[in-house]
């Protein structure tokens, strides 16, 4: 190679462009170095301050040049070891990753059995995590979701939700609001433990149980909470009415988002809600996904219950109430959790473990 080739690489945008791409996709530091050498020289820097800034030797640098000027940039980013061949072909590895997302399979021992019977193929278990992680699978908690929600009627409930949204009046409001049931008892979560040996957090019988009704305003971030040890009921969605209605003195029209349980349809919440100019808007059945304080309630059982133990009830309820009338000590934490963006949720769900 003469002189004159190694004084500057002349790179179109488009090769310059790709050599920057590698250097973002690789993980490997060594390979993203030698890629950094030819956008150097592509620069125009000399041999020797390209080494002196990468902290190679000079000959380094001068074979980088020369191995991308003979094979280009595969031959540049290929390694001394290159690995055996993969056990499956591109096509069997489609398929694979087909059979993957239309089945469930709990342990990469079943996928190796899959891919044995298929294929006539054995991994071990370490070359299956591999393979799977390199087809872009990983090993997660899978999600429930509803088995009948009706999609049209979720996005029928999202535009009525926009169009009121766009159209409210200064003193009006939309509350998402439900109820939750919390037991007396502490719930195991994640922590940094001693090897084989996970912290230990006490339990209670769990049989005690403290039920709450509360109201959000996304909006503006206000709220209305009650908290009992009674069932909730039409009087307790009444009481709410009455609080909302207090919080808000006036003619401005309230929107109230619930579910469809017997007692937030009873005639007498209803008739309750008409004369306190609370309009009530049920969500379609079987679409938890669109009441957003579903995501408070997420929240308060992470602060509250993960990993914390209440040797009674009464400090267990103390620990809730303190939550609640402290709540807008997270407001940061909610106006990120509690956007008004909706997950849709389709009717049949077309899901492995679907029969």
């Amino acid at each position: 190679m003469s002189r004159k080739q190694t004084r500057k690489l002349d790179l179109t945008k488009k090769e310059l462009k790709e050599v920057h791409k590698r250097i973002h996709q690789t993980k490997d530091r060594k390979t993203a170095d030698r890629l950094r050498v030819i956008v150097l020289k592509a620069e125009g820097y000399k041999n020797h301050v390209i080494a002196h800034i990468l902290q190679m030797s000079l000959n380094t640098v001068g074979n980088h040049i020369k191995r991308y000027l003979r094979g280009g940039l595969d031959a540049l980013c290929a390694t001394k070891y290159q690995g055996r061949s993969p056990r499956l072909t591109s096509e069997q590895q489609e398929i694979l990753v087909i059979e993957l997302k239309t089945h469930i399979y709990n342990t990469a021992e079943q996928v190796i059995a899959w891919v044995e019977k298929q294929f006539d193929v054995t991994y071990t278990l370490r070359g299956m995590h591999t393979l799977l992680k390199r087809l872009g699978f990983t090993y997660k908690k899978n999600r429930l979701v509803p088995g009948k929600a009706d999609p049209e009627a979720q996005r029928q409930f999202v535009r009525w939700f926009e169009k009121v949204r766009a159209k409210l009046g200064p003193d009006e409001r939309i509350y998402f609001a439900d109820a939750v049931h919390v037991k007396h008892n502490a719930e195991a979560g994640y922590a940094w433990s001693e090897s084989g040996k996970p912290h230990l957090i006490p339990t209670n019988s769990g049989r005690q149980r403290y039920n709450i009704l509360g109201a959000y305003c996304t909006q503006t971030y206000e709220h209305v909470f009650l908290l009992t040890e009674d069932n909730i009921n039409k009087d307790t969605v009444i009481a709410l009415l009455a609080l909302l209605r207090a919080q808000h003195p006036g003619n401005g029209l309230i929107y109230l988002i619930l579910d469809n349980a017997s007692y937030n349809r009873a005639l007498c919440v209803q008739d309750q809600a008409t004369l306190s100019l609370i309009r009530i808007k049920y969500q379609p059945p079987y679409s938890p996904n669109l009441n957003l304080i579903e995501r408070l309630w997420k929240f308060m059982r992470k602060e509250l219950f993960k990993d914390k133990y209440r040797s009674t009830f009464d400090k267990f309820k103390e620990s809730v109430n303190a939550f609640f009338v402290g709540l807008d000590a997270h407001r940061d934490k909610l106006v990120t959790l509690l956007t008004e963006k909706f997950e849709l949720v389709p009717s049949v769900w077309q899901a492995p473990g679907v029969a």
